[in-house]
């Protein structure tokens, strides 16, 4: 298989919020087409697991968010859902195209409060105008 990863200079920023152990949730902002999702996925590689919802092709998933779940329970059910682990230290959970599930957006701060362990990224365009009907983000 061919890598056709084109490099870039967000990669190594990537790498230093991977490794830094006060590391927030990380949300990356950007126009579409940019890149954003190639280069989380190249962080994933450097993970033991790597799972990624789209909330653009997954909408069932949308409803996961909208229930009373602390993101413990959220995690489980998406491990369940993905057959995969998500292990705090060994997993990139990545929310890709964030702004289509308002109800995710919004746990974002519950993931840094509750699960600061967990390394999870989102990523979307058109982020301001989703960010801007939230003021608590």
């Amino acid at each position: 298989m061919i890598n056709n990863y084109f490099q870039r200079k967000i990669d190594s920023e990537l790498q230093l919020w991977a490794k830094n152990h006060k590391r927030k949730t990380l949300l990356i902002r950007g126009a579409r087409q940019v890149g954003k999702s190639s280069a989380v996925r190249q962080l994933g590689k450097s993970f033991k697991y790597f799972v990624e919802v789209n909330f653009d092709d997954e909408e069932e998933l949308h409803k996961l968010f909208e229930q009373a779940l602390t993101p413990h329970e959220i995690c489980q059910r998406l491990s369940f859902y993905y057959q995969t682990p998500i292990i705090a230290g060994e997993t990139l959970l990545f929310f890709d195209e964030i702004q289509q599930c308002k109800p995710a957006l919004s746990k974002l701060r519950y993931f840094f409060e509750k699960y600061p362990e967990l390394h999870l990224v989102a990523a979307g365009s058109l982020l301001e105008f989703a960010i801007e009907e939230m003021p608590s983000i």
